[in-house]
């Protein structure tokens, strides 16, 4: 019984591995939006670092 749970145990973590990748290879439309969301962020920030580096 315990051999069965082990071995049905790793069958979800196969599963879920296998279904991570394929959304990272699909590439989903949430997490382009999120990539371009962080590049705009990050590109806000340096901006805003230079100002602050103006000002002193």
């Amino acid at each position: 019984m315990l051999t069965e749970k082990v071995t049905s145990d790793n069958m979800m973590c196969e599963t879920s591995e296998d279904k991570g990748k394929a959304v990272a290879s699909e590439h989903d439309p949430l997490v382009l939006i999120l990539q371009q969301q962080l590049a705009t962020q990050k590109a806000e920030q340096e901006l805003l670092k230079e100002e602050v580096k103006n000002l002193t």
